[in-house]
């Protein structure tokens, strides 16, 4: 019964590089998994415009070419408090062992929130008449989600937290009265940590049913396991789960480009491009249950206690246990189960892409009072056709070709195919200015998903189609120092999900729906000097 444990060892694998699709969990306020608050004045405004209102510092980010319409030195920090709430009802079905259905027990149904701090601080000075240099610290990627332990889905995902923080030096040149350009680099640093859990019972009692159909018994007699296929299930499924804990980190590098062209006082124009980073990230999977004695001999325990019957004489007659017919074969699947084969931990590497944005922005004067801006965004999610996961401790991981094609399935990559579309956010704003001391802003947008379809959704992120409505308010406390404000509030589209966790092998298919919203408020503060 030997093959059956190789097989079930493979398959907890797998499992592994199914904690992956964490990161198509974007709940941070833009499509996918993109934080689109890097200004609160573009907040005020539902993010539209942004490469073109360029009234601060922030423009390091936003559209470095803006720094030549500052004066002198100038320093804006800001923080933004975004909270995600989404609703869920779903039911999980098991479809990995033929015949044998059932769904997963656990809540169903209900809510998650999140809060998540989002900071930024930029500089910009004035080098000469026609040139700027600036600095900029901010997040442009970020996701929050976290569920109960105990739900239904929690094969798919428990919790995740993904963070990307940008440091960028910037430079700006204006070779002609209305033409300005700007460019920096982009050092990014990734941090994230996925959990989940592992069905591994569920996998190892599918492994035992494929083997046992393939067993003969005594003078070549059909076997069978007593009571069923359904026992095994039964024995095995949700009795046996891992706790998966994947944490990586990376540094990568990029670059963000500029143009700003201001035909008029009242007028302007801008285009902001950043860069695609490749991030190859690295860290480490724990699994404390496959390092327990206690966990592994129950496992061990139960594999041994299934029961078997013969077919002889056209009677089906009990002739044992696993344990009892074949003692190794159980000690041998629970090592193969937690071990190095199976879901044992180690270190891990993830390669990802931050995909290049790209954005078109207007602004302009209807009168002293109004003006109007708006704006495009592209993105390029098609960049993740899939996330690769592989192991990076190949000295403890050499062994056997269970693959047939030369390679250690210990060793091979695991990829998580995606197939992600491009987006755009399509939004416009308007400015009030009702004194020189206060200056009011509101804003519309439609964000669209990445996500094709209901079967590429994943409780990781439900992400959908989305509307974003802002506002926001400026103050000038002094002729240096100025206070703006945005309220944000996100309205996602009500999604279907039907998702099968097929990386991990354990098919468990997930499918309800999901409605959410965000509720985003910052506040920043300008100075110049």
């Amino acid at each position: 019964m030997k093959a059956w444990t190789t097989a079930a060892g493979r398959r907890a694998i797998g499992g592994a590089s199914g904690l992956v699709l964490i990161i198509s969990a974007g709940q941070a306020g833009s499509a996918g998994f993109e934080v689109p608050q890097r200004g609160i004045k573009e907040m005020g405004v539902a993010y539209t415009g942004s490469a073109a209102l360029l009234e601060d510092a922030s423009a390091v980010a936003n559209n470095p070419a803006g720094l030549m319409r500052l004066e002198g030195h100038n320093i804006s920090g800001g923080l933004t408090l975004i909270r995600s709430g989404f609703d869920y009802d779903v039911e999980v079905h098991r479809e990995l062992v033929e015949g044998v259905g059932g769904t997963v027990p656990g809540k169903s149904d209900g809510s998650i929130s999140a809060t998540s701090l989002v900071p930024h601080v930029y500089y910009a000075q004035r080098i000469a008449d026609n040139a700027a240099v600036g600095f900029g610290i901010y997040a442009p990627f970020g996701s929050t989600t976290d569920y109960p332990g105990d739900w239904a889905g929690r094969y798919h995902a428990t919790e995740t937290d993904i963070t990307a923080i940008n440091f960028n030096p910037v430079f700006a040149w204006q070779p002609t009265s209305t033409l300005s350009i700007g460019a920096g680099a982009v050092v990014q640093y990734l941090d994230a940590e996925f959990r989940n859990k592992i069905d591994l019972g569920y996998l190892v009692a599918d492994q035992v049913i494929q083997q046992i159909a393939e067993t003969e018994g005594p003078a070549g007699a059909q076997v069978r396991l007593e009571g069923g296929e359904q026992a095994a299930v039964d024995a095995l499924a949700h009795q046996y789960d891992v706790d998966n804990t994947m944490e990586v980190d990376s540094w990568a590098y990029g670059f963000n480009f500029g143009v700003l062209w201001e035909p008029t006082d009242a007028t302007r124009i801008g285009f902001n491009f950043q860069s695609r980073i490749r991030h190859s990230a690295e860290g480490r999977a724990d699994r404390p249950e496959t390092t327990d004695a206690e966990f592994r001999d129950n496992l061990e325990s139960t594999i041994a206690g299934l029961g078997l019957e013969a077919n002889i004489l056209g009677l089906w007659i009990p002739v044992g246990t696993i344990g009892s017919q074949q003692p190794e074969s159980a000690a041998d699947g629970a090592d193969r189960a937690v071990g190095p084969l199976g879901a044992a931990g180690g270190r891990i590497g993830l390669l990802v892409d931050m995909p290049e944005t790209a954005t078109l922005s207007f602004y302009h004067d209807l009168t002293p009072r109004w003006a109007l801006t708006g704006g495009v965004t592209w993105t390029r999610w098609s960049r993740i056709e899939e996330l690769r996961f592989t192991y990076t401790d190949s000295t403890d991981r050499g062994g056997e070709d269970y693959t047939g094609g030369g390679d250690d399935v210990r060793r091979r990559d695991l990829v998580q195919p995606f197939a992600w579309e491009d987006t755009w956010r399509y939004g416009v704003g308007v400015i009030f200015r009702p004194n020189r001391t206060w200056t009011l802003r509101a804003g519309v947008a439609y964000d669209e998903s990445p996500v094709p379809d209901a079967e590429r959704r994943t409780p990781r992120g439900p992400d959908s189609d989305r509307i974003i409505g802002a506002v926001g308010a400026g103050w000038q406390a002094t002729p240096r120092l100025s206070v703006d404000m945005a309220y944000a509030y996100t309205h996602f589209r009500s999604s279907e999900i039907n998702n099968s966790e097929n990386p991990a092998g354990s098919q468990h298919r997930m499918e309800g729906d999901y409605d959410g919203h965000l509720h985003s408020v910052g506040a920043q503060v300008n100075y110049a000097f």
